[in-house]
């Protein structure tokens, strides 16, 4: 349990509060949008395209609504139709950077064993550099 303890106290050091709050929304989210995505896809049949953009959605709406009203709630708030647009539009964009790192990076060396969750993964955290960015600087700025 002690180590537990330390553990946290290093990622409290590490991390803001509101970038632990982002990663907890980011995070929550990114949980129902598998669940949803296997449910659509693999419960109801839907075509898997359709299952994972209903998904990507309600996850994206999700975020968007946690960040605003948990991670950011002290920030000035934008109209929101126009903070919806830009949520979506930097959602877009970090998927288009977290798709091209996996990309690049299997085009460099084929995905093997152990190379294909590293690759995968270091294309999410590209994504989550992108979308902290952007949420931080643009669409929840200050």
């Amino acid at each position: 349990m002690w180590q537990v303890g330390g553990l946290v106290v290093r990622v409290k050091g590490a991390f803001t509060l509101t970038q632990l709050k982002f990663l907890l929304v980011g995070g929550g989210s990114f949980v129902v949008d598998i669940l949803l995505f296997l449910y659509l896809s693999q419960v109801l049949h839907w075509p898997i395209s359709h299952a994972r953009l209903m998904a990507f959605c309600v996850a994206l709406l999700l975020t968007w609504i946690g960040n605003r009203l948990f991670t950011f709630s002290h920030r000035k708030r934008r109209p929101i139709g126009t903070q919806v647009l830009m949520a979506a539009l930097l959602a877009c964009c970090a998927a288009c950077v977290n798709l091209s790192v996996f990309y690049l990076l299997s085009e460099l060396r084929e995905p093997s064993g152990l190379t294909g969750p590293v690759y995968l993964a270091l294309g999410v955290l590209s994504g989550l550099v992108v979308n902290w960015l952007g949420s931080n600087l643009l669409v929840f700025r200050h």
